[in-house]
């Protein structure tokens, strides 16, 4: 383990498009077992990695500590204040591991009132899946099956988040990504309904 990754974990404030709601993440690629061709070339947190290097360096630091479950629980309940009215889960990366998975289970479950979401390829895993259907069924809890035209529909009674350029793609296209709303937390609509797909535009 290099020094970098002896510093504390990097759970910031979201940015503009994200609101004031805090956030986890991890490399991306690495991290993303249940990727494809199409979501590689595509990926936009990878080219935040690589124009913001101390991103990819924290990120890296996380996914350091995500290795040893135990205490990524006790940082992330110590770092994350108990007022915390939201967690976005995976700006970039995502569930790589059922351990990993089961450290978010334990998280979600130890702040009831903080509402957590995040947006997964890895649904595609069938080694992860039952894992991710334990995390999605707690109330405070939205997990969004992502897809793109190179994957197939995810499990029917799971929310989708597709691509617009996917053909199957139906749901409510994003707001914040058309001006209409200023932020995922003015919006609310993917980690409040509990039902309902969403369409984003490549970014």
């Amino acid at each position: 383990m290099t020094e970098d990754f002896a510093l504390p974990i990097c759970i910031p404030i979201g940015n503009k498009k994200v609101g004031k709601v805090w956030t986890f993440s991890l490399p991306s690629i690495i991290t993303c077992p249940g990727s494809s061709r199409w979501c590689r070339s595509k990926c936009y947190a990878r080219r935040i990695e690589i124009l913001r290097t101390n991103c990819r360096r924290a990120y890296m630091r996380n996914l350091a500590l995500s290795q040893e479950p135990d205490k990524l629980v006790e940082h992330v309940l110590q770092h994350l204040p108990k007022e915390a009215e939201a967690v976005r889960i995976h700006v970039g990366g995502d569930f790589y591991s059922k351990p990993y998975i089961s450290a978010w289970n334990q998280i979600c479950s130890e702040r009831p009132h903080t509402q957590f979401w995040s947006y997964t390829r890895s649904w595609h895993i069938p080694t992860l899946l039952p894992a991710l259907e334990t995390l999605r069924a707690l109330p405070n809890v939205e997990l969004f099956a992502s897809t793109d035209p190179d994957m197939p529909l995810p499990p029917t009674h799971w929310r989708i988040a597709y691509i617009e350029s996917d053909s199957r793609a139906i749901g409510l296209v994003c707001p914040e990504q058309q001006n209409k709303i200023a932020s995922c937390q003015k919006c609310r609509y993917c980690f409040h309904k509990k039902k309902g797909d969403v369409i984003f535009n490549v970014h």
